[in-house]
């Protein structure tokens, strides 16, 4: 028989198998980009505010004179004189003013804002002009404010766009 010669083969053969047997290493991952910046968009500036002039108070209307009957207006001879100018009748009169008067007290004429809406008249003020009582009631956006007075009770709400707001029923 022949005699076997110690080679180093088996251990070649195991470590090849063994190489083979195992998982191959994984391949490195690619590195993701950092996310590509928000595009910044600036909001469009607001529409320019239109300011519309005041309105122009009314030409009153020139008034027609009378007529008269036409057998004296026959009769009369023409005359070649000529004419009068026209007086301007608007600066004679006074102009009417834009917000029509409010009847009410007098305390009404330091409110910052009134209107009358429903035979009520509202007034909005940033100070308590008036106490509230049967004809009047106050109102206040503050909670500091809102209570019991002398003359009755300042109720809160929300929303309102000055400090106070009354509302006077006539």
């Amino acid at each position: 028989m022949m005699k076997r010669f110690k080679t180093g083969i088996p251990y070649a053969l195991a470590a090849l198998l063994w190489a083979c047997a195992t998982p191959p290493a994984p391949a490195p991952e690619p590195v993701p980009e950092p996310p590509a910046p928000e595009p910044v968009v600036e909001p469009a500036p607001p529409p320019p505010v239109v300011v519309a002039p005041p309105p122009k108070p009314a030409k009153p209307k020139a008034k027609k004179p009378k007529k008269t009957e036409p057998s004296a207006a026959a009769s009369a001879p023409v005359a070649s004189a000529p004419p009068a100018a026209a007086v301007p009748a608007a600066a004679s009169e006074p102009v009417a003013s834009a917000e029509p008067a409010i009847k009410g007290p007098a305390w009404l004429s330091r409110c910052g804002s009134k209107r009358l809406e429903g035979g009520v008249i509202l007034c909005d003020s940033d100070s308590l002009i008036a106490q509230p009582s049967a004809a009047v009631k106050v109102f206040t956006r503050d909670p500091a404010l809102a209570g019991k007075v002398s003359g009755g009770e300042v109720v809160l709400r929300s929303g309102l766009p000055r400090r106070y707001r009354f509302f006077v029923v006539p």
